[in-house]
């Protein structure tokens, strides 16, 4: 009886670790098929928040001269690459109109967002690629969308799936309730595995054992250790007066420090 229960634990174990594992992958499908815009406004004011707007009119009104129609995700990342100088440039003008002459910057990197639900579909929270839009001081509410597919605009969102997402995907998207508790699984294996790189990191970039790293604050430190090592011994100093001066004036120096 025992035996049969631990080979009924082990077969669920099994399915759940296999179905998380399915999970994670349609996530991941999900992030590396869309490209998010995600534009900053320089402050909460009424009207660095109006500029956010314009800016984002005058993003999505072009976003079609900037994505071929029949590219992929990949193809979208390199052409939003190629254009970023004349996405700056659409910024700027836009600015300018209203009579705004803060510094804009634009990039393309991954970004990390939060669940957003777009007509009937919803985009689970994860790390997307973003085309980052920042004016000024980019510290007000930031305002954000699907730059690829075109989901800026809900009623198109059902449209923008076709031959972008598979099936998971799709379904994933459609009834995200049904995800919660595994996508909850994803991310908390996601940041376990962020922890043991981090660590991992840390420990190659340590001295091997038996080695201790020697901080060289200034040639001075340096030069007063290599006097020391080469004058003194356990059973004699050779130059014992310069031997006394050179420990008392480290003594001295790493106290006050």
């Amino acid at each position: 009886m025992k035996q049969a229960m631990r080979l009924l634990l082990i077969l669920l174990l099994a399915a759940a670790a296999a179905n998380i594992g399915h999970t994670a992958e349609t996530l991941s499908q999900i992030e590396h098929s869309v490209i998010r815009l995600h534009i900053l406004a320089d402050s909460d004011e009424t009207s660095a928040q109006i500029q956010k707007l314009l800016v984002r009119d005058a993003l999505l009104q072009h976003a079609d001269e900037w994505i071929p129609a029949d590219a992929d995700f990949t193809a979208g990342c390199e052409a939003i690459r190629q254009q970023l100088p004349e996405i700056r440039k659409t910024a700027i003008r836009a600015l300018q109109d209203a009579g705004c002459q803060d510094p804009v910057s634009v990039r393309l990197e991954e970004t990390a967002f939060p669940a957003r639900k777009y007509g009937d579909l919803t985009l689970p929270a994860g790390t997307y690629q973003a085309l980052r839009v920042e004016i000024g001081k980019a510290e007000g509410q930031n305002w954000w969308c699907v730059m690829y597919p075109a989901m800026c605009i809900p009623a198109s969102a059902a449209q923008a799936q076709e031959g972008v997402f598979d099936d998971s995907s799709y379904d994933m998207a459609l009834h995200p309730e049904q995800y919660e508790v595994r996508l909850k699984f994803v991310e908390t294996a996601r940041a376990v595995a962020a922890w043991f790189r981090n660590v991992s990191e840390q420990t190659e970039a340590a001295p091997p054992d038996g080695e201790t790293a020697i901080p060289q604050k200034d040639s001075v430190s340096v030069s007063e250790i290599s006097s020391r090592s080469q004058c003194c011994s356990r059973i004699r100093c050779c130059y014992r007066s310069h031997c006394r001066r050179s420990y008392r004036s480290s003594w001295k120096t790493e106290e006050s420090e």
